[in-house]
């Protein structure tokens, strides 16, 4: 009897998870750690979360809500660090006096941001660090020891789930329109993202496309999410003689997070990034049941083929 094929999307996942959680274990383990590396600790633990969404049926819903949680709770100690940076890059990519000195309220709001970021590295405990790292190698231990007959579980639902998340929240952004609703489409799609780019090298090319073009709308509302953050910060601290309807320089800044955030917005909208989605579906049921990648599949009607043509940024 041949031997059930290792490049399932389920074992796919968990060879995904286990080697971001050894980076990450790694990254938590080192003395000194740059804002950068903080970063991509937290991307890490996004791809891991996004990996045991995929094998969520072979461990169980409560096994999974438990260790998806912890990895939720390990990267929120460094949320302050990525944010207060972040923050920084958005005003510099902003500001088209860069270069030639700032004065009045962008130098303020400039020291004001890097005291922010001074503040966050220093309040990032090591203890808490060593806690997360013992945590994430519980959640490793866990998902290494899965049995095989949970893996080779049929019908893994992981990438349509995650297709189906990001459609209804794409659905409620369209509707609502808030900061709030965006913010959450973005993370849906980021999840289905990460899903698609560990089965891209195994699978069709469709899975290639449809991971480009969610990667994309993932980088748009992102942007648009830090700066919604960052017109949030400018208001909160535009008082008195900075008041917008006073403060010109404060009026062009506002304005220029504005016209950036309407035209993410309007390229968020018209791309089709999940456009192939019936296919991946399909594919991800046609490959349980062939127990190898499967490379090509008939064309359903209505469905697109092709990805959408993607603008080209303009900063």
């Amino acid at each position: 009897m041949p031997e059930p094929s290792t490049d399932t999307p389920t074992h796919i996942a968990r060879r995904s998870l286990l080697a971001q959680l050894d980076k990450t274990v790694y990254q938590l383990g080192k003395r000194r750690r740059s804002d950068a590396s903080v970063h991509n600790i937290r991307k890490e633990l996004k791809r891991a979360r996004a990996a045991i969404r995929m094998i969520r049926e072979c461990m169980g819903i409560m096994e999974y809500r438990h260790d998806n949680a912890l990895l939720r709770e390990a990267a929120r100690p460094l949320t302050p660090i990525r944010d207060a940076k972040v923050l920084l890059q958005t005003l510099e990519q902003l500001d088209s006096k860069k270069g030639t000195g700032r004065r009045g309220f962008l130098a303020r709001f400039q020291k004001l941001l890097e005291a922010k970021r001074r503040v966050a590295r220093l309040q990032l405990r090591p203890a808490e660090l060593i806690a997360a790292a013992r945590v994430l190698r519980g959640v490793r231990r866990r998902a290494a020891t899965l049995p095989e007959s949970r893996l080779a579980k049929p019908h893994p639902r992981g990438l349509e789930h995650a297709f189906k998340k990001a459609r209804a929240a794409f659905a409620v952004a369209r509707q609502r329109g808030t900061d709030e609703s965006l913010h959450e489409w973005r993370k849906q799609t980021k999840y289905f993202a990460n899903q698609l780019e560990m089965v891209a090298p195994f699978g069709s090319k469709l899975f290639e496309k449809s991971h480009a073009q969610a990667k994309q709308l993932a980088d748009w509302l992102g942007e648009d999410h830090d700066l919604a953050i960052l017109r949030e910060q400018i208001y909160e601290h535009a008082k008195g003689e900075d008041a917008p309807a006073v403060n010109r320089e404060v009026r062009e800044l506002i304005g220029g997070v504005t016209r950036r955030r309407k035209k993410l917005q309007r390229w968020s909208w018209g791309v089709a990034c999940i456009a192939a989605g019936p296919h991946v579906i399909a594919l991800s049921r046609a490959w349980v049941f062939l127990r190898a990648p499967v490379r090509t599949l008939p064309r359903q009607e209505g469905a697109r083929t092709h990805p959408v043509s993607l603008p080209t940024s303009d900063r």
